[in-house]
């Protein structure tokens, strides 16, 4: 970054030498240009570890590792409320988590699809049953 400051320094100077700049504008626009690279900071840097955390009702059911997760997880989760059994059916495939299959009357969680970056949520309200992506 310090290199790249300094060739539009170099430039802005080359421009000031043919007279196009004064000296104000040179130092109203370095400090600008500057400034705009600060998101690439933050933003160039990759991402920490994800899992997904699955929770039903007050319980966590499971933590899992999404981060460099390869292949396919099923599994099923099994609420047996109101005397009845109430079935979600998960599948984690790479690094991404979805519930393909819920017997929910609306099936909003099997329509939400995948997800995989933190803070993502897949919520099926019908069986208190959701999946959140946190990070490490």
């Amino acid at each position: 970054m310090l290199k790249f400051t300094l060739l539009v320094y170099q430039m802005c100077y080359d421009i000031a030498m043919m007279k196009l700049l004064k000296k104000a504008d040179i130092v109203l626009i370095v400090p600008l240009l500057t400034v705009s690279l600060v998101p690439l900071i933050k933003f160039g840097q990759p991402e920490s570890a994800c899992y997904a955390e699955i929770r039903q009702g007050e319980n966590v059911i499971e933590h899992i590792q999404l981060t460099g997760h390869t292949g396919i997880t099923e599994l099923t989760v099994t609420d047996y409320a109101d005397g009845q059994e109430k079935h979600n059916h998960i599948r984690v495939e790479n690094e991404t988590i979805a519930i393909t299959a819920a017997d929910c009357p609306d099936k909003i969680c099997v329509q939400t699809g995948a997800i995989s970056k933190s803070g993502e949520i897949i919520a099926c309200l019908p069986h208190k049953l959701i999946i959140e992506i946190k990070s490490e």
